[in-house]
């Protein structure tokens, strides 16, 4: 019988070496695990989802132990996975990210490569919280959308409103709206950046104003994220 810390048959891993492993994979899991539910932001969090980044970790070294050097086991490996069919849909691509990042993590643990495990953990991780905490790709507070009911004869006087208070307005959406009462009326979405955030409420005074409008309403994006 081989000591517990040296290889045994066949080249397996010894025991205590897959300890280790294992032990590391658990702490760097719950560390990406961590991260992800810290910086998350909007509908899509789930504990299921932080739970399965720390034991995809472990598998994943698990997996890399059991084959190690053997192109038959890795080839016998691919065979067995190929009979698992994942069909969860990621709702984020933030999600997916973390769990390519567990992935990557327990491959480097697997190999036995800890220094290259930890610092990555550590400093993706790093850059992740630090994008998270500097709002880093949040779009301006005074950018929305702005729909407009009214007569397309009057489409260059709302125009030379929008002109007055954005700073940028841009028709994304035109739908035909009209009815017997107004046979020429339409549906117009801009895509907006006010002047100043402030200006909401005097904007859709003006827009109502202009003649033949019927209804109009503006969504800010507060917080600028897409949940």
């Amino acid at each position: 019988m081989s000591p517990w810390f040296l290889p045994g048959m066949n080249g397996t891993t010894p025991p205590a070496t897959a300890l280790l492993t294992l032990l590391l994979s658990f702490v760097l899991g719950q560390l990406v695990a961590w991260l992800y539910a810290v910086t998350h932001r909007g509908l899509s969090y789930s504990r299921n989802m932080v739970h399965s980044l720390v034991l995809l970790t472990m598998i994943i070294s698990m997996v890399m132990l059991v084959v190690g050097d053997s192109m038959a086991r890795a080839f016998g490996l691919v065979g067995a996975v190929a009979l698992v069919r994942f069909r969860t849909v990621v709702r984020d691509a933030r999600d997916t990210t973390f769990i390519f990042l567990a992935l990557a993590v327990g491959i480097a643990v697997g190999v036995q490569h800890f220094a290259l495990a930890i610092a990555g953990t550590v400093m993706i991780g790093g850059v992740a919280a630090l994008l998270q905490t500097t709002r880093f790709g949040v779009r301006h507070a005074d950018t929305g959308t702005l729909r407009v009911r009214c007569g397309a004869a009057f489409k260059a006087e709302l125009d030379a409103v929008l002109a007055e208070w954005c700073r940028t307005a841009e028709m994304i959406a035109l739908r035909e709206v009209a009815s017997a009462q107004s046979p020429t009326e339409a549906e117009y979405s801009f895509e907006i950046r006010l002047f100043h955030p402030a200006d909401r409420e005097p904007l859709l005074a003006a827009v109502r104003a202009v003649p033949g409008t019927t209804s109009a309403s503006l969504a800010l994006e507060d917080k600028a994220e897409e949940w």
